[in-house]
């Protein structure tokens, strides 16, 4: 049962690899605005990590409160208008990385997930952080998911050690393979793959959408 599961996980990721290998991503400067004064929303054309690049508007664009993000579209209000950078944080089969680099980014992905399922779910207080402005700050970064934490995938051997700055960066090592990704909505999101993460006492899980068996359990170890 075992060795069947782990055979179809590897093809699993054999062809994610290979529709990966024909994408290209790249990060890109979007400018979003106001229309008479009043709430807009600007489609991204990729999802990716958003940050300010250079405010526009006389008006204040403070994140959480007159702008914020999701995999969709950035939105704006109270007279914000700014150019927003977005980081893609994508794999591309053009430039220097070849397609063996791809595919091994993209089974790097999968290792992310992959353990237990016994979640010990801790409320994030969230509701209760001055920083947390109320449902359209998916940018918020609750305490608990900022540091270094560890974790172990049995089914494919692999140590992962992840970082998440209280940004929203999050940087992971596993298998000589370097990924990055970026928190937003509470989820996890590296490229087209996105994450759950549920908090535990000694750190966190993260699922893959689309795969409630595909956890891993990561401890905090800074």
């Amino acid at each position: 049962m075992y060795s069947n599961q782990r055979m179809a996980s590897r093809a699993i990721v054999t062809g994610i690899a290979l529709c990966f290998t024909t994408a290209v991503y790249a990060d890109y400067t979007l400018r979003c605005g106001r229309v008479g004064g009043h709430h807009n929303t600007c489609r991204l054309s990729q999802p990716g990590y958003v940050t300010l690049e250079r405010r526009i508007s006389g008006a204040s664009c403070d994140q959480g409160r007159s702008w914020d993000y999701d995999r969709r579209e950035i939105w704006v209000d109270r007279g914000c208008e700014a150019d927003f950078r977005v980081e893609t944080h994508g794999e591309s089969s053009s430039g220097n990385r070849d397609a063996a680099k791809v595919a091994g980014a993209v089974a790097a992905v999968a290792i992310l997930g992959a353990l237990v399922a016994n979640k010990d779910h801790v409320d994030d207080g969230r509701y209760r952080d001055q920083n947390y402005y109320g449902s359209r700050h998916t940018s918020y970064v609750p305490g608990w998911m900022v540091g270094t934490f560890r974790g172990y995938n049995s089914q494919f051997g692999a140590d992962v050690e992840m970082r998440i700055d209280s940004d929203g960066r999050m940087t992971a090592q596993t298998r000589g393979e370097t990924l990055r990704g970026w928190i937003n909505g509470g989820e996890l999101h590296v490229g087209g793959a996105v994450f759950s993460i549920d908090q535990t006492r000694e750190g966190f899980v993260t699922a893959q959408r689309g795969d409630r068996f595909n956890e891993v359990r990561y401890r905090r170890v800074y």
